[in-house]
């Protein structure tokens, strides 16, 4: 079930699959152009294997969230890690949360454990940024230049597609945020990290994995065969198996 709850003064939609109790629960943050639904059945799928409870939210402005900001300013991962993250966290009362995190999602995860604003006891991301490169910046403007057809698709995902779109669009093409790069505080992760990536991720180069297991020793990194920056788009079953795996191996 979808629900709106107040969060840190926000109204955000949250989905619940499962009892919440005080173990481990799945918490899925979504990517710069995603929502809950845009998820598919990852969620379903995530607590039919494991037995989890599983929550997914729409962070503000996305989904069936009511608008946030329609500008982001550079430091709106860390904002959303330190502040937002932590906030549901407690509105919830998630005690030992799992972070899974796809592309935006999966760098805000990893920046919320490396500062230390929540204590996750395990995270897993898919195809997350650590810094601004080229690769990421091209994938960005070959949307850009397709934005009227993206944003016919996420509409019946978002309240307001287009402004969805022209935010996360404008924030990565912004020269304030160029400099972004969260490489120094992975040090700092010391939960279990699985790191998964496409094999032809049209919006990053491998470093984007291999920087995070050069820095995090204990961190698993995989590229997942044929497969782009959707992964629970292009290889389902193989994101379950990963993930799940994981799971059973650093949880139980």
């Amino acid at each position: 079930m979808t629900e709106l709850i107040d969060i840190a003064g926000s109204p955000l939609a949250v989905k619940t699959i499962g009892s919440i109790t005080n173990g481990p629960t799945v918490v899925m943050l979504h990517e710069g152009l995603g929502s809950i639904t845009q998820w598919r059945d990852l969620p379903d799928r995530i607590h039919s294997t494991t037995g989890l409870p599983v929550v997914a939210y729409d962070r503000s402005g996305y989904g069936r969230s009511p608008a946030g900001a329609r500008r982001y300013t550079a430091t709106f991962m860390y904002e959303e890690a330190q502040l937002t993250l932590p906030a549901l966290l407690d509105s919830l009362k998630i005690d030992q949360p799992v972070l899974v995190g796809h592309s935006d999602g999966g760098t805000i995860a990893l920046i919320a454990a490396a500062c230390g604003s929540v204590t996750p006891v395990a995270v897993a991301t898919i195809a997350a940024h650590i810094f601004v490169e080229q690769a990421g910046l091209d994938g960005v403007n070959a949307a850009t230049s397709r934005r009227n057809q993206i944003v016919e698709g996420m509409s019946r995902h978002h309240n307001d597609a287009a402004t969805t779109f022209d935010r996360w669009s404008h924030i990565w093409r912004d020269p304030d945020f160029a400099s972004f790069d969260m490489s120094d505080i992975l040090t700092d992760i010391s939960c279990p990290l699985l790191v998964l990536q496409g094999d032809r991720d049209e919006y990053a180069t491998v470093e984007m994995v291999y920087g995070v297991t050069r820095r995090v020793p204990h961190a698993i990194g995989r590229f997942l065969p044929d497969c782009g920056h959707i992964t629970h788009r292009d290889q389902p079953d193989l994101v379950v198996a990963e993930l799940t795996r994981f799971f059973n191996e650093t949880l139980n």
